[in-house]
Formats: C-alpha cells, structure tokens, sequence
C-alpha cells in the first residue's frame, strides 16, 4: 500500500457497499473530487461511521488505490447537525453537494469550491439567510469559479455601465436597455445588477450576508436558471425534492 495522504475534505455523497463498507465522494482542497471507500464504516463499532456521514467536513487520512481511495481515519470538525436535522435545510444543503459533484474535477484544486461550499452550508445552518437566496446564491458563484458568469458591469455592445439591464439567453450576456431588443429576455433592475455584481467578486467567507427584495429575488433567480440549464447536460436529481420543499 501507497504512502497515507491527510486531506481537508467533506462527504458529498456516501452510500453502503457490501456488508459492512461505506463508498463516499469526497471534495477535498488538495486533489479535487475523490471516490474513497471506508472499510468497516457500517458497523456500530467502527471509528468511521460518523465521519462518513455527508456534509462531515474535517481532515481525512486516505489511502491512494488503483482506481479509488481508502480511508484511513478521519478528525472531523463540523457534522453540520442543524442541516442533516432539518428535512427543509437537508434537501437544499443535498442540492448544494450534487451541484458540486457535477463541477468539480477529480486530481485539481479543490480550494476555492470547498471553500464556497463550506460558507454556504454553514448559512444555512444558521438559518439567517434564506435559504432560496444560499441556493441562488452558491449557483452564481459557483458559475463564477467556473469561469461562465458574465459581466454585470459594462454593456458587452456599448461599454457603458449598465444601470439596468436584459439578460438575452440566447448570448448568455447581459445587455444595457439601449442595446438589447425591447421586452427581450430577463429584465434587470438596478438592484438585480448589484446584487449579481456582489456574488462575482466577494470572497466565500463574506459572500453569505445579504438579503433581496422579493422583485430583485426573481430577476436573480431567473437569471442563474438561465445559465444552470446553459451549463448542465442534466437536471440535479435532488433538485426535485427541493422544489417541493422549498
């Protein structure tokens, strides 16, 4: 067996294999998106049922395979108990992790995106936030790091800042009123371009602080739709629930 590796990960997705192991999907800053199995995990007495549990967030001690990890041990920090304790908060915090699943890359750094993905559970676990604008709001910054969200600054056409604006699908670009066609695409006020312009550059750790209009939470909502169904070949299968909860 290969030299132990400690990363700082958390469980994505764990499911039972066999009698008594447990499969995870792991997002760690140092190697990305990782598939490990934790021998054991399933019996009462083993040191590893917690710590594969999804959203346990800490350091892992793994194992490099053929085609997969092992885990080792774990020192986990955080369970997330006030998200896994709620069914509302479970189905989005659900949405969050499979959302990170289809964007993040196996052996790449992981960083940016755990990161992200940390901050956003821990606002839903305070509850301070709504938890329709955490979601909105981890999809938009997650397309930022993915290098697909647009500008919300200057008209792409004319250059000139954008007071308001019309989001044209067809382009995926925001347009000035001057330059986009009248009553095209999804309109957005003054307050909407703010808003999109705090989530493109404001760090993880401060990015979860604000609050929308009901107007302005529309306009943003449309628009990070627009750009999921543009960047993903398939619907979130947690998506579903989510929407009957929410």
């Amino acid at each position: 067996m290969q030299d132990a590796l400690e990363v700082t990960g958390m469980v994505l997705s764990s499911m039972p294999i066999g009698e008594a192991d447990r499969r995870v999907v792991l997002l760690t800053a140092e190697l990305g998106r990782i598939s490990a199995f934790a021998r054991g995990a399933r019996k009462p007495v083993s040191a590893l049922v917690s710590s594969t549990r999804t959203f346990a967030f800490g350091k892992f001690t793994i194992f490099p395979g053929r085609n997969s990890y092992t885990i080792g041990k774990a020192d986990i920090s955080e369970y997330f108990e006030d998200i896994v304790g709620d069914v509302k908060n479970t189905a989005y915090g659900c949405y969050l992790a499979e959302l990170s699943v289809m964007f993040s890359r196996e052996n790449a750094d992981g960083r940016a995106l755990l990161s992200l993905l940390y901050f956003a559970l821990k606002a839903l676990a305070r509850g301070k936030m709504d938890a329709a604008l955490v979601r909105r709001t981890f999809e938009l910054a997650l397309f930022q790091e993915n290098g697909v969200l647009p500008e919300f600054s200057a008209c792409p056409d004319c250059g000139r800042p954008m007071m308001a604006a019309r989001f044209l699908k067809s382009r995926m670009q925001a347009l000035c009123t001057e330059c986009s066609p009248e009553g095209a695409g999804i309109f957005l006020s003054r307050s909407a371009l703010y808003a999109l312009r705090f989530i493109r550059e404001t760090p993880s750790e401060k990015l979860f602080s604000f609050t929308l209009s009901e107007e302005t939470m529309r306009e943003v909502s449309e628009t990070a739709d627009a750009l999921l169904s543009a960047n993903l070949d398939r619907e979130p299968k947690s998506l579903a629930l989510l929407q009957v909860l929410a």
